[in-house]
């Protein structure tokens, strides 16, 4: 069983904190998209894990022996990078074989791992080529191809596809996925554009400010955000936040919002109860829950609010109808609704939408974390 686990690690440069007691564990072959923005501590944890680089604090283990402190060759760890790290003047062949040589392997058993990642990322007609004579990405998949040929029980893939055009990533995003599951060990993907990836993850990790910020299943952290970094950073479009008060009453809890209220259950008494004596709560609406009584399926089934709303902007791109509603008042909500055809959809229709409270996160007013809904 492949195992990995970072225990509170600490990594300072200066007076900076890159890594703030980081902590996060990994098993058999999961691939974990890592995501969050620019030096928010991907690349630091990377050198870490890599052996570029000591922690100050902190352990690192990998099947059971703590790799912390010791030398990056000594590590059964593959780096990719976007920033490439092959030789320019060599041929493809010959830098896919770096790795395998520089460890001494045969000529036979180099030639027989070479000529095995050649195929699979078919580079076959361009193995004799010097690399500088290659585009974007046929380099990224020699880089590819060179972690492949390593005996690694962790593979890093540090932002590998950053500077590809869409055709080029598609490809290239396969070749890692492949290698991932020829290999089967544990593979860990940096991204500061995670939803391209979402889909060969089998875990998502949102970091900022050196600190991990929510770990789990891509659909645990898409479904509840921990807290409003991570609702903001993954949603696309953007989550909607309405401001909103909650009261108790004898059925449960009221909540009130500009143009709209619902009531939950008694079961988020514990929730609430972090809110000590505020009766501000902030509501964050995905986008895609938004029903309307113009799509399929139609927000008719029982427990879903009926709100009525107008139309201020609309756009349709590829199937998708992104629309700007006006709710009460002056709250805007943005929905993504799927497959309309309804004529007179247009600025200033008043249509019905639907939320179920199911959809809704309730975020703290201050400290902007998910109040943890009971079991539904």
């Amino acid at each position: 069983m492949n195992m990995l686990d970072v225990q509170d690690v600490v990594k300072c440069f200066g007076t900076t904190i890159a890594l703030d007691h980081t902590s996060f564990s990994l098993r058999n072959n999961d691939f974990l998209v890592l995501a969050g923005p620019s030096n928010s501590g991907k690349t630091t944890l990377f050198r870490l894990l890599s052996g570029l680089e000591q922690p100050d604090a902190g352990t690192i283990w990998l099947n059971g022996v703590n790799i912390g402190m010791m030398k990056g060759g000594a590590r059964k760890v593959a780096l990719v990078s976007h920033k490439y790290g092959v030789a320019n003047q060599l041929s493809v062949y010959d830098n896919i074989a770096q790795p395998l040589r520089f460890r001494r392997q045969s000529k036979k058993i180099v030639d027989q791992q070479v000529q095995s990642a050649l195929e699979i990322l078919e580079l076959q007609h361009i193995q004799k080529m010097p690399v500088k004579r290659l585009s974007g990405g046929e380099i990224q998949r020699v880089v590819i191809a060179r972690a492949m040929v390593r005996d690694a029980d962790l593979y890093l893939f540090d932002e590998p596809l950053a500077q590809l055009d869409p055709h080029t990533h598609h490809r290239a995003q396969q070749a890692i996925q492949l290698v991932h599951r020829l290999k089967g060990a544990i593979s860990i993907y940096a991204t500061q554009h995670p939803a391209s990836a979402l889909t060969i993850a089998t875990r998502l990790a949102l970091i900022y400010q050196g600190r991990i910020q929510q770990i789990g299943t891509p659909e645990e952290v898409l479904r509840r955000p921990a807290n409003l970094f991570v609702a903001e950073y993954l949603h696309q479009p953007r989550l909607n936040q309405v401001p909103a008060s909650v009261h108790a009453t004898d059925t449960g809890y009221l909540i009130q919002a500009d143009g709209f209220n619902f009531i939950l259950p008694p079961a988020w008494r514990a929730s609430f109860a972090q809110l000590a004596n505020q009766t501000s709560v902030i509501l964050g609406i995905r986008p895609n829950t938004i029903l309307s009584t113009l799509t399929p399926p139609s927000p008719d089934a029982s427990g879903y609010i009926h709100i009525p709303a107008q139309i201020t902007h609309i756009d349709h791109l590829m199937g998708k109808w992104t629309m700007q509603l006006r709710v009460g008042q002056q709250t805007s909500l943005v929905a993504e609704l799927k497959d309309i055809h309804h004529p007179s959809l247009q600025t200033g229709t008043r249509i019905e939408i639907g939320l179920h409270p199911v959809d809704i996160c309730l975020f703290h007013p201050t400290a902007r974390t998910l109040l943890p809904p009971p079991s539904w």
